[in-house]
């Protein structure tokens, strides 16, 4: 999980080039992009700590909102294997009592 390396790295130079590699992977302009990373050469080391502590926690909302996603749709396919299970077993015990009643 992309969490994960949050939590590894502490050191503001390390949170800096993650915050760096985020802004350039986002899905903007590169004159936006430009603009963001220029501007982190004003941000003192604060400021930097609670960018990355935001970015930290949207990425974790993220994250959350992603499993649970994968989790409903598990267990909804899960609920239709079950289902479809059920359905063929009771075609089953119907062609048994069809042939025990035409014996």
């Amino acid at each position: 999980m992309i969490l994960n390396i949050f939590k590894r790295n502490s050191t503001l130079e390390n949170q800096k080039k993650i915050i760096i590699t985020i802004i350039k992977n986002l899905n903007i302009k590169d004159s936006q992009k430009e603009t963001y990373l220029n501007s982190l050469d004003f941000l003192d080391e604060t400021w930097l700590n609670n960018l990355y502590k935001s970015l930290q926690s949207f990425i974790w909302e993220i994250e959350t909102k992603n499993l649970e996603d994968i989790k409903i749709k598990w267990f909804s396919e899960i609920a239709w294997m079950r289902k479809k299970e059920a359905i063929e077993k009771q075609k089953e015990i119907n062609n048994f009592w069809f042939l025990l009643n035409n014996l």
